[in-house]
């Protein structure tokens, strides 16, 4: 498995609500390499190689002079926008490491109806992400970072599977995507890298960012829970990063 890197990519408290918290970064901080998480990438691409690509009609040079502009040693997913009928459209890319979202069933839709699925994203995010997509025409790079968990600790995990009974919340994963959004000339390239840390190993970490943890875990509103298909896991889950030993 591959722990998350930076603390401040790590789950903090916001009130409950769906925050873009998106961040200006340099050049030289956007697709660093990661040799172990390439293999990883590399191995999901061999074993799904029918269902990790995907073109919008008309838009496959496009997508293909991003992937020759991008870094070729990235461990990073690929996904590219690209402007129709005024709209920012979700026009193809290549997902490794889907979190519980298929490609092909996304391609053609714009960024809106892409997180049509998720709640409060529309009423709290939905302008200010396309605001953010328009101003990335002055160069600047962002990043933020998204949070699930994982009870397989699957990196392919394309449909949402039943939540496993009576697990043990030390047999979890946090999985952490750092997300970035880059201008590239017409298009914009959005890029996710996936860590997948155990939840007996993130427990070990500093006590205030565990307690963040369990203050996010709490806040999540009912309906996200259920979205994330994490309800059942939540209090058992506070329960033991609680009661963990934290550094």
């Amino acid at each position: 498995m591959f722990d998350v890197p930076r603390e401040d990519l790590l789950p903090r408290p916001n009130g409950g609500r769906f925050v873009v918290g998106a961040r200006t970064i340099d050049e030289a901080e956007w697709l660093p390499p990661h040799p172990a998480l390439l293999r990883e990438r590399t191995m999901e691409r061999s074993a799904h190689p029918r269902e990790v690509f995907a073109a919008l009609d008309g838009w496959g040079e496009a997508i293909a002079n991003v992937f020759e502009t991008i870094p070729h040693d990235t461990p990073d997913d690929v996904c590219v926008l690209g402007e129709v009928d005024g709209r920012w459209v979700l026009v193809g890319g290549e997902l490794c490491f889907p979190n519980r979202w298929v490609l092909h069933e996304k391609v053609g839709l714009p960024i809106l109806e892409v997180h049509g699925p998720v709640p409060t994203y529309a009423s709290q995010v939905g302008a200010g992400v396309d605001s953010l997509i328009d101003r990335l025409a002055d160069g600047r790079i962002v990043e933020r970072a998204n949070w699930s968990i994982s009870d397989a600790g699957i990196f392919f995990e394309p449909r949402t599977p039943p939540p496993v009974p009576n697990i043990d919340p030390a047999d979890l994963f946090l999985r952490v995507e750092r997300q970035t959004l880059r201008r590239l000339d017409d298009v914009v390239v959005f890029t996710i890298r996936t860590f997948m840390e155990p939840m007996h190993r993130f427990a070990l970490r500093r006590r205030p960012v565990v307690d963040d943890f369990v203050a996010v875990l709490r806040e999540t509103p009912t309906e996200v829970r259920a979205y994330k298909s994490i309800t059942t896991y939540v209090e058992p889950l506070c329960s033991y990063l609680t009661s963990c030993s934290p550094h």
